[in-house]
């Protein structure tokens, strides 16, 4: 009897395991668009409002929600303050310190880190141009992501499911 309910626990247990690894894709994706969002929002902040770095930040905070819109003013207030720091270093700062939680790739994260060198020093044309190559680049990850996401997931699920099984088989 004890052994029965062990062995169903571990078959539950594979199946969580898969289904988590099977989120973590999908929230990969929507970490993705969300700075996407941000992107867009920045770049029309620059390029139709002829804003300063701090008020883009500060206008795109406005638009956004959660970690995205903290990360936005931390930054923006970190810009004002002027801490002697070129801008790069404090975007990076910002964003290890406000969106730790993002599950990216660690090169998409260091892609996404290095945006704040490519800002803050150049000219608004250059701006425009480095946030339009950056997000070209994320809707290409974005739909590489989502054509391999549905196998990804069912093999995520799969494996978990399977892993399960084949342990309970092992301890019985």
């Amino acid at each position: 009897m004890l052994k029965a309910a062990g062995i169903c626990l571990i078959i539950f247990a594979g199946t969580g395991l898969g289904f988590c690894k099977s989120l973590e894709v999908t929230r990969r994706e929507k970490a993705l668009e969300e700075i996407l969002h941000m992107v867009i929002l920045l770049k029309g902040e620059i390029h139709y409002g002829c804003a300063s770095l701090y008020d883009a930040l500060t206008g795109a905070a406005e638009k956004m929600t959660g970690d995205y819109r903290t990360f936005l003013l931390h930054t923006a207030k970190s810009v004002q303050e002027g801490k002697g720091k070129p801008f790069g270093e404090l975007f990076r700062e910002c964003a290890v310190e406000d969106l730790s939680s993002l599950e990216l790739e660690p090169e998409e994260r260091e892609r996404f880190l290095s945006l704040g060198s490519h800002l803050g020093y150049l000219d608004l044309s250059m701006q425009l141009k480095q946030l339009t190559a950056y997000e070209e680049e994320l809707l290409r990850h974005i739909e590489a992501l989502q054509e391999e996401m549905p196998g990804k997931k069912k093999v995520y699920q799969s494996l978990g499911i399977l892993g399960g099984i084949l342990l309970a088989v092992l301890i019985w």
